[in-house]
């Protein structure tokens, strides 16, 4: 009997409490969750014969939807495949779901980030003969696709983030994407390396809807977790969803969070199918994690508009003062992240029209069909999708396209005018800094002019001469060194303008003169055409 399951009644309470706490356990490797309008059981960690015997027994009428959730599914592969084997999935696809994902690379990289702030701001030092070094690339980590022969499930959808699959079967639709999570960072706000800033956790999941009113997820292993908070990132929507099964806990969740899954199931009774409607629409919401998507976009948006104020803040620096070298790398940390999460948010509003598309049978059965007569087509082949789910994915692409993906667009061409405006602020630093130095040597230059005839006088003074002995006294030489200063400092300053003078009109005479020589040149050339045609 499939009630041999260790279930649990959902809307208790302490339940709910032990459930909440027990899905933030990176041990625990699945649920399942049975619920209809007016109940809910919930079971965690089942076995093999637990689900089998599951599969044998029909859904009870007071709770026709199931949930069955795997995290890790290449640590269950016989749940898998039984599941498989029941829902008739194709070879290929159970095969890839058994397929055991990468190990963790997280502490890799991480440690690659630490040492990126030594090994960029190394400076030469002549006195050592040590040279300064950059990141060594002869040293960075091969690509994991090295030929056809060796391409995964999981090297393929880590080399391409935009990377989707569906499946189409007799009794199911499978989708799988990328779904990205935010990690906790292992430093200060203030100390965030450059390539560990903004990083995200890339998790595969698929999700599966069923033709008996069941709901299968299979979500990728993370491997090595190094921060406790990670794990609530990783599971927050499968969670979020499962919370508001709850008649507990959907009380508790702010309106902007509510995922109605089982109370939409109150709504109209004579004119639904409680089965039809709670599994599409909890297919919907585990496929929509508007909040993640929106908390990613907004987030991104924050690190430009601090990109902005860093940028306009270097503009007011002194020269001597020396410039953010930061900004430059964390700009292209930053396109590079937003051309992912563009790439990312394309793949979902693709992979929303091709399950709209898949259910053209289904939905055209169902439109044929009167809505009271919907809770008949029991013995319908296929996948049913209620109306309720198709028109939230409908609106879900339209959210896709205007606010995300159009944000995402913007946000890159602000990327890029900030990159732009950087460096446009440095160059015209480095034009006054240039104009400055040019001031300051042709000062210098004129203050050598200025001094050159009174060195001369001086010189002539001090000439150890028999016959110019006694001749000129102290008062002498201040007299003629007032005089030839005076002198001095009204040619320069009649002579200075006198040559800026001719320099201008000897480089406008040579721009005339080129000119009309080419005239003169383009002339001769057409006469000489014109007489020889």
């Amino acid at each position: 009997m499939a009630y041999d399951l260790p279930f649990e009644n959902y809307d208790d309470a302490g339940v709910y409490q032990r459930s909440t706490n027990r899905g933030l356990l990176q041990e625990t490797r699945n649920f399942v969750v049975e619920f209809g309008r007016s109940q809910a059981q919930i079971a965690f960690d089942v076995e093999a014969e637990h689900v089998q015997s599951l599969l044998d027994t029909p859904a009870p009428a007071e709770r026709p939807v199931r949930w069955i959730n795997l995290w890790g599914p290449h640590t269950q592969t016989d749940i898998v495949e039984l599941l498989g084997e029941h829902y008739s999935f194709s070879y290929r696809l159970l095969a890839i779901m058994k397929t055991e994902p990468p190990g963790a690379r997280l502490k890799v990289q991480h440690k690659h980030a630490r040492t990126f702030r030594a090994r960029f701001y190394r400076k030469p030092d002549v006195e050592t003969a040590k040279l300064s070094h950059g990141v060594p690339l002869e040293k960075a980590e091969p690509p994991r696709i090295q030929s056809v022969d060796g391409i995964s499930h999981y090297a393929l959808a880590e080399q391409m983030t935009n990377y989707h699959s569906i499946d189409v079967g007799s009794r199911f639709i499978c989708v799988g994407a990328n779904f990205m999570h935010e990690i906790a960072s292992k430093c200060e706000r203030s100390e965030i390396e450059i390539i560990s800033e903004g990083v995200q956790k890339r998790l595969w999941s698929w999700l599966v809807l069923c033709d008996d009113h069941t709901v299968l997820s299979f979500h990728e292993h993370p491997g090595k977790v190094h921060d406790a908070r990670d794990p609530k990132s990783f599971r927050a929507n499968t969670l979020s969803v499962l919370s508001q099964l709850s008649n507990y806990g959907h009380g508790q969740v702010d309106p902007i969070s509510m995922q109605t899954v089982r109370q939409a199931l109150n709504e109209d009774l004579s004119h639904s199918n409680p089965g039809v409607e709670g599994a599409s629409l909890l297919f919907y919401y585990l496929f929509d994690d508007w909040q993640a998507v929106y908390t990613t976009v907004a987030k991104y948006s924050k690190r430009l508009a601090q990109f902005d104020d860093a940028i306009l803040f270097d503009m007011w620096k002194k020269s001597y003062q020396t410039p953010d070298v930061e900004i430059i790398p964390r700009l292209h940390r930053l396109g590079r992240q937003g051309r992912q999460l563009s790439h990312l948010y394309s793949g979902y509003k693709n992979l929303v029209q091709r399950i709209l598309d898949s259910k053209a049978i289904t939905i055209h059965v169902a439109h044929s069909t009167s809505s009271g007569d919907l809770a008949s087509m029991k013995g319908h082949k296929g996948v049913l999708l209620a109306q309720s789910a198709s028109q939230r994915f409908e609106r879900l692409s339209d959210r896709l396209e205007l606010l995300v993906i159009e944000q995402m667009k913007e946000s890159l061409a602000e990327r890029d005018a900030l990159v732009t405006t950087y460096f446009n602020i440095t160059a015209q630093k480095d034009s006054e800094s240039t104009a400055r130095l040019t001031r300051a040597a042709t000062l210098l230059a004129k203050l050598s002019v200025l001094f050159l005839p009174v060195s001369l006088m001086t010189s002539y003074f001090s000439i150890q001469v028999s016959d110019l002995q006694g001749v000129y006294t102290v008062k002498d030489y201040w007299y003629a060194f007032a005089g030839i200063m005076s002198g001095s400092f009204v040619a320069l300053f009649f002579f200075s303008r006198l040559l800026m003078w001719i320099s201008e009109n000897l480089d406008a005479r040579l721009k005339q003169a080129s000119h009309s020589a080419r005239m003169y040149l383009a002339d001769r050339i057409r006469k000489k055409r014109e007489r020889d045609e």
